[in-house]
């Protein structure tokens, strides 16, 4: 729509981009992402993943991977898909003699014009390339998800005396002076007007010259909404490039195995290609037993097997927890912990994990946990869902999918990727009783506090659970020393936490520390290996025992509120944050001192023993 050619991993689309999110590109160009309406599909057939849970989940028919240029692509239909984007900001300036210029969502990049004005720097226009314009800084957020341009011509004439003409004013935008702050950005006009944007970004500042939110939706191509006039005045004038422009809601899920481990590859293949099709074809619940045997004898395979994996598989799905889009993520993972803690799935299938007692490892670790679980082979589906702005908000899955179309589609962008893991389940007696303890509750305070007045603790019921902080914590210090000893970048290795963070209807008390990549085969199986007998012991340990001590110590140690908003206590770049790609909390709900304890107390720690042996 708006460019030709700007490389992107599909990935991305889902996270840390997608749809409404203004992406840089270089070359001083900025787009944002289309909505879904504009996303083409020439034969979705290809791009469809397949995850019945998920599907369930979110409430939609299908789940596709974003379209992508396929140069080798044997179907010359689907060789030149794109992702569309729009252009915003609209207002540019040159970076020369800073006139400005507002284009529309579709225009090309668009080039300094060379107006001849009187003072100051000013383009040549003789010169045979003129400069390219570059997208304005700042812009308008509304916490209803609607984003506009900074106001600048109103901002520049909201004085007495002074008017906008689009057809006569010309705007520049000069910065200096003596001041690097927000009073030595300028617009002026040929009208005489002039003005700095000091105090645009304090509340209520646009409310002052009139203006109120437009409801401008530019990734659906609405510079206004007419029909749901939003009016708002609480918007914020924010840098483009600011974290709080664009908040993903992504939903994830682990394949959880339905077939028999001893079910072959070429079955397992026939249930993934035919399965969806055939129960949709059932006749009062009856399966067309005369196509299941076409099937078998074309593939060569026993047509009794193949005919009693399908009931078994449809018998499977069945003996699931029934998903709904109101589920709960806790009690959407519960199915996935109920795999996890025993042995499931076979090297023919998506998934395989082997589930070891923890009396199979050494002694020094067995009072801490109940049983690992191998993870020789899992699949991960990531759906993007809708998205925020401002703060992140608690919205209906319903209520977000409404963001990302017009149309009545019913689809959602989605990725797969493989991998393997080790998964830890703890020991539910102890960690209980831990988490009882009078000091222990009394450190947490202060981090309960924290949690509950920020932006992503405000609607949780319920005083934050020390088990969970104990896990949450735990898994950094595990996947920082699996990086160390497996090689793997820590940015590569993700969490998935089972356990609820202030209630405890499903007892639920693990985490999955896992690697996933978009290749078919996942990764080569050294996270596996480390988690074997004889080698996950020493991990464990070193990792506690690394804990004890951070290089900012005893700063650290003591901290009474430290990291994002101020929810992490014993928690700091040195010792236990991660990127944010591995972790589900953004680095929040972190702390050292229920791992190791603190100086003063080290009782504290749930694996204060350890580091005594």
């Amino acid at each position: 729509m708006a460019h030709n050619n700007r490389p992107m991993r599909r990935s991305a689309l889902i996270g840390p981009w997608g749809v409404g999110a203004i992406v840089p590109f270089p070359n001083d160009e900025s787009l944002m992402i289309a909505g879904l309406d504009m996303w083409r599909y020439n034969d979705a057939t290809p791009f469809v993943i397949k995850d019945e849970r998920l599907l369930r989940r979110l409430g939609v028919q299908e789940l596709r991977w974003p379209p992508d240029f396929r140069e080798n692509n044997a179907d010359p239909q689907n060789c030149f898909l794109k992702i569309p984007a729009v252009r915003f900001p609209t207002w540019h300036y040159c970076p020369f003699c800073g006139t400005m210029e507002k284009t529309t969502f579709y225009q090309q990049q668009p080039e300094c014009e060379c107006y001849p004005w009187p003072n100051g720097r000013k383009c040549n226009p003789a010169f045979r390339h003129r400069r390219k314009l570059i997208p304005e800084r700042f812009i308008v957020i509304c916490p209803d998800g609607h984003i506009d341009d900074f106001p600048v011509a109103e901002w520049l004439h909201q004085d007495p005396g002074y008017r906008y003409n689009p057809e006569t004013c010309k705007i520049r935008r000069s910065t200096g002076g003596t001041s690097a702050s927000l009073s030595g950005v300028y617009y002026e006009c040929t009208c005489g007007a002039r003005k700095n944007i000091a105090g645009a970004t304090r509340p209520g500042a646009l409310s002052k010259i009139g203006y109120r939110c437009k409801g401008s939706k530019p990734w659906l191509g609405m510079d206004n909404d007419e029909e749901h006039p939003c009016g708002r005045a609480d918007v914020r004038v924010v840098l483009r490039g600011a974290t709080n422009v664009w908040f993903a809601d992504t939903r994830s899920s682990i394949y959880i195995p339905t077939d028999d481990e001893q079910v072959t590859k070429k079955i397992i293949a026939i249930l993934d290609e035919f399965f969806d099709v055939l129960s949709a074809m059932r006749v009062d619940g009856e399966w067309n037993r005369g196509f299941i045997d076409m099937l078998a004898e074309r593939h060569r395979v026993d047509k009794n097997e193949l005919y009693d994996a399908f009931i078994r598989r449809d018998q499977g799905l069945e003996g699931l927890p029934d998903v709904t889009e109101e589920i709960s993520e806790d009690e959407y993972r519960l199915a996935e912990y109920n795999v996890l803690i025993k042995s499931s799935g076979g090297d023919a299938q998506r998934f395989h994990s082997k589930n070891y007692p923890i009396s199979y490892y050494d002694p020094v670790i067995s009072k801490y946990f109940k049983s690992i679980s191998l993870v020789h082979k899992l699949q991960e589906t990531r759906a993007f869902v809708g998205f925020s702005r401002a703060d992140p908000s608690e919205m209906p899955i319903s209520e977000r999918k409404k963001m990302l179309r017009l149309g009545s589609e019913n689809w959602l962008p989605a990725i797969q990727v493989h991998g393997e893991g080790i998964f830890f389940e703890f020991n539910k007696e102890a960690v209980e009783e831990w988490a009882q303890r009078p000091a222990v509750l009394a450190r947490l305070r202060n981090l309960q506090d924290s949690y509950r007045n920020s932006k992503f603790g405000a609607n949780v019921t319920g005083d934050l659970r020390p088990e969970f902080v104990l896990i949450h914590t735990f898994a950094h210090l595990i996947i920082n020393q699996l990086s160390f000893e497996c090689g793997y970048g820590s940015s590569s290795i993700r969490e998935r936490i089972y356990c609820e963070k202030a209630e405890n209807k499903y007892g639920m008390y693990g985490v999955l520390i896992y690697t996933a990549s978009g290749d078919s085969e996942g990764s080569l199986g050294g996270l596996v290996r480390q988690g074997t007998k004889d080698h996950i012991e020493d991990t464990i340990r070193d990792a506690v025992r690394n804990a004890a001590w951070c290089s900012s110590d005893p700063v650290c140690i003591q901290s009474y509120g430290q990291g994002p908003e101020s929810c992490n206590l014993a928690a700091c770049h040195n010792c236990a944050l991660l990127p944010e790609t591995c972790c589900e909390c953004g680095n929040r709900l972190l702390d050292r001192g229920t791992v190791v304890g603190t100086l003063d107390n080290k009782s504290i720690g749930f694996f204060a023993e350890l580091l005594e042996q």
